[in-house]
């Protein structure tokens, strides 16, 4: 049953959850994350080589000498301090000889860092295949390390297993604690639970990465409909003073914890959880509604009420915000003031009718660059309107625009026609790419709009089917 488009108070609650646990425990799904993603980072690839060595030759700054690792890191770390990475990597177009030279030194580690952070593929590629060549295996486990690093950013889980694989003893014991990390996260989006939270066991207490890891493996049993498990991880890190977590991890815990137990119906213990996450919180709205559906369930329906109006208070909408017009009215039906419901219902109608108009106008402008995207961690507000946009963009793909962008200011440097030609295409490609899944993004926020309307029109005319009931 589609739950986004019948209305039925018990299975609602069922799809809220179900939302919510997405949003905070499950990996991201991207919208681009298809063959027009794996086409467009090989043309990104192909063409972006090419330029690089036109650039390398053609600007000046590129060609300053260096005559050791040591000094190439510092300028650099200079240039990207600069934000002028684009330089920093035609840089090292011209320092090749000296990293073949240098290919067992450990200064070699930030040159792949600064290649892979700037999607310089082939030539950190052809670095790495020299070093397994003539580098012992520990420099090159410290490599594989970064390279996992880079395709997790990409979600190539495949690839991340492959670089993490026999690396851990190797790498200090922060490293390997992060290693443990990416390939736990790796082996759940391959469906291997089970195995995931054996590595993740292997992360020790004394590390800062051991909450991450519980959450994990209390995700990981909840995956797995092992919830009492769960619970007892989750509870482990909360109840443990000794384990030192920030503000927002512990928000996250009990949030994952709330809406785990508001699915098996444990109410009270649910809603004490969602008590405990912090008001300045992006989990708080999340919290919010998660108490109003325990009070819901408990029957405390002037409670859930309370706290359904301060969600409908607030100045920015979120999805929880949307979804508090929808639950109002039903709350109203279930203390037996149907008049009220009924007014509510058309409260609602109007406010979600407000609402598509104003996220379509919001939609057809769609003037949002990749840059201010990725300058915000995980939603943009627009308008007074929170958009999660992290669930449908790769950090990748941004990043790739991004850089596309900044390349743009070079094209005077290059003298080759063709490849001007092929990078201004490459650009237009991109540009179209970000302004279609923005739209998918949009419609997506307008498909919940336009459910909850629908929605609140059944719940109108059932209130009336009944009222007419009632009087014959």
């Amino acid at each position: 049953m589609d739950f986004t488009r019948t209305f039925i108070p018990s299975k609602y609650l069922l799809f809220v959850f179900a939302l919510v646990l997405i949003l905070v425990a499950a990996p991201a799904l991207y919208a681009l994350e298809n063959s027009e993603t794996i086409n467009l980072e090989q043309e990104y690839q192909a063409i972006t080589t090419r330029l690089y060595s036109v650039l390398a030759a053609n600007i000046s700054e590129c060609r300053t000498r260096n005559d050791s690792l040591k000094n190439l890191n510092l300028q650099l770390k200079k240039l990207s301090n600069q934000n002028k990475n684009i330089i920093g990597i035609c840089l090292i177009q011209n320092h090749v000889e000296l990293l073949h030279k240098n290919i067992d030194n450990k200064e070699i580690f930030p040159v792949f860092q600064f290649l892979l952070e700037n999607n310089n593929l082939p030539l950190s590629n052809e670095l790495y295949l020299r070093a397994k060549n003539e580098g012992d295996k520990s420099l090159v486990s410290n490599i594989s390390f970064i390279y996992a690093q880079y395709y997790l950013k990409r979600k190539n889980w495949k690839k991340v297993l492959q670089y993490t694989k026999d690396i851990y003893t190797d790498l200090t014991a922060n490293d390997a604690n992060l290693a443990y990390i990416y390939t736990g996260i790796a082996l759940q989006n391959v469906k291997k639970h089970r195995e995931a939270v054996k590595i993740y066991l292997k992360v020790p207490r004394q590390s800062k990465h051991y909450p991450a890891a519980r959450l994990n493996i209390a995700t990981a049993y909840i995956r797995q409909d092992w919830w009492t498990d769960a619970h007892i991880k989750i509870n482990e890190i909360l109840n443990n003073k000794e384990i030192k977590t920030n503000n927002e991890m512990n928000n996250r815990f009990y949030l994952v914890l709330g809406y785990s137990l508001l699915r098996k119906e444990f109410y009270r213990d649910s809603r004490e959880a969602f008590r405990n996450i912090e008001i300045n919180s992006v989990y708080f709205n999340k919290a919010l509604l998660g108490i109003a559906l325990t009070a819901t369930n408990q029957e405390d329906y002037i409670g859930a009420l309370n706290v359904i109006k301060i969600l409908m208070s607030k100045e920015r909408y979120d999805l929880s915000v949307d979804e508090s017009y929808l639950l109002l009215p039903y709350i109203y039906e279930k203390l037996g003031q149907n008049m009220t419901a009924s007014a509510s219902y058309s409260d609602a109608l109007k406010y979600y009718q407000s609402r598509i108009e104003n996220l379509t106008t919001i939609k057809n402008k769609n003037s949002i660059s990749a840059q201010e995207i990725l300058n915000n961690s995980n939603h943009l507000v627009i308008e007074n309107n929170i958009i999660n946009y992290s669930q449908y963009f790769p950090i990748s793909f941004l990043q790739n625009k991004v850089r596309i962008d900044e390349l743009s200011k070079y094209t005077s440097h290059i003298n080759n026609a063709n490849l001007l030609k092929n990078f201004l295409t490459l650009k237009e490609k991109y540009n179209n790419s970000l302004l279609n899944n923005l739209n998918i993004v949009f419609d997506s926020r307008l498909a919940y709009l336009e459910s909850y309307m629908n929605q609140s029109r059944f719940g109108l005319a059932r209130l009336f089917d009944n009222s007419n009931s009632a009087s014959n």
